[in-house]
């Protein structure tokens, strides 16, 4: 009995931790950044600034270029593929303005030097939060999996040639008894990107992101991953971009996979992003001067490698694969903000231990998601 009591106990201080490090991803830019931050702002409008006034170091971003119709007509889609590794959602909501490249070009050291010694201009941004919650309806004989992810950009207004992307995450299991998994598993993540123009029509991007997969109980060094990418991209046209290069995924059932495909914005309505390992296909089919929806069909390659411990105590690496069809609603506002929802179909479900030969067939099930962007 004394046993069982100790095992809640360090159940629910994990739990804890776990809530409090969420907390801590949410509001610590708001407490590093203006008083203003610490308002209520309407979703809909910008708030207003002056510049006279100096500015704190640290701010957010209030603005969508979606709605700006004085930016370039069909911008490069650079697509950071994030999901676990980092790979996932629409991820050009964390990436950096598209002007940043004509910045590197045209102004030389000392004048980007000049722009942070500037104490009247923030020197570092928080861009975006984007929060998910994925249910994987749970089936007979099956496993059931309820993910929640949190994730955000920081970035150098004056220097957009790199930014950063901090993500946590938690996933709770139903039915893992059966196949000997734990029932909750966590990842976090520090993902480093740099993204560096050559002439007016290439630019390559690279990435690393150390991070570190477990199930709480083996923290060993299985635990700890460093998948990455490096992927070249060549404007065609102001409608089509092509892409090209090498997803790092350090798992253990795929470490590493080619990513080819091209980017297409026939117009401002249809986004065409087919390449591995999330192709998308959306459509605008409503918006006004505050907000835009949009339709779309995306495929995922999902699943992850985590170090764990077994119920026999063996420390063990765990790892979960499986293919994603989903069809997806989002709501964009001008500010923005945003949210979305998605449903689908999961397939080809696997789970295999390093320990074991064995490949374990998981059945084909549901998948839903829900999203929001502020």
């Amino acid at each position: 009995m004394q046993l069982g009591c100790l095992k809640r106990m360090k159940l629910a201080r994990r739990q804890t931790l776990f809530s409090l490090s969420v907390a801590c991803l949410l509001i610590g830019p708001s407490v590093r950044g203006q008083e203003v931050l610490l308002q209520w702002h309407d979703p809909l409008s910008q708030p207003a600034s002056s510049a006279a006034e100096p500015r704190s170091p640290v701010r957010f971003v209030w603005e969508d270029e979606e709605f700006d119709e004085t930016s370039e007509s069909n911008p490069i889609r650079r697509t950071a593929y994030q999901d676990q590794y980092p790979l996932s959602k629409d991820s050009e909501d964390l990436l950096p303005h598209e002007d940043h490249w004509r910045r590197v070009e045209e102004e030389s050291a000392s004048e980007i030097t000049d722009r942070f010694a500037n104490d009247e201009a923030p020197w570092i941004e928080w861009k975006k939060t984007i929060g998910t919650a994925t249910w994987i309806a749970p089936n007979t004989d099956g496993l059931g999996v309820t993910s929640l992810d949190v994730r955000g950009s920081l970035e150098f207004p004056d220097f957009q040639a790199l930014w950063f992307v901090p993500r946590i995450a938690a996933h709770f299991l139903s039915g893992s008894a059966k196949i000997d998994l734990p029932t909750q598993l966590y990842d976090t993540s520090f993902e480093t990107i740099g993204m560096l123009p050559i002439g007016e029509r290439w630019f390559v991007q690279a990435a690393i992101a150390p991070s570190f997969f477990t199930d709480s109980q083996n923290t060993g060094r299985k635990a700890l991953r460093l998948p990455g990418r490096a992927l070249a991209f060549w404007k065609y046209s102001d409608t089509l971009t092509l892409t090209g290069g090498i997803l790092y995924l350090d798992r253990d059932d795929v470490n590493a996979i080619p990513s080819a495909g091209l980017l297409w914005n026939p117009n401002a309505d249809w986004k065409f992003e087919l390449a591995a390992p999330r192709p998308r296909i959306a459509w605008r089919f409503s918006h006004d001067d505050e907000s835009a929806r949009w339709a779309y069909l995306v495929g995922e390659f999902g699943g992850g490698t985590w170090a764990v411990r077994r119920a026999s105590g063996l420390n063990d690496v765990a790892t979960l694969s499986d293919y994603r069809v989903m069809a997806g609603y989002e709501r964009k506002w001008v500010s923005g903000r945003g949210w979305l929802v998605e449903a689908g179909y999961v397939f080809s479900r696997t789970l295999e231990y390093t320990s074991t030969p064995e490949e374990i067939q998981l059945p084909s099930t549901a998948i839903v998601r829900l999203g929001i962007t502020f």
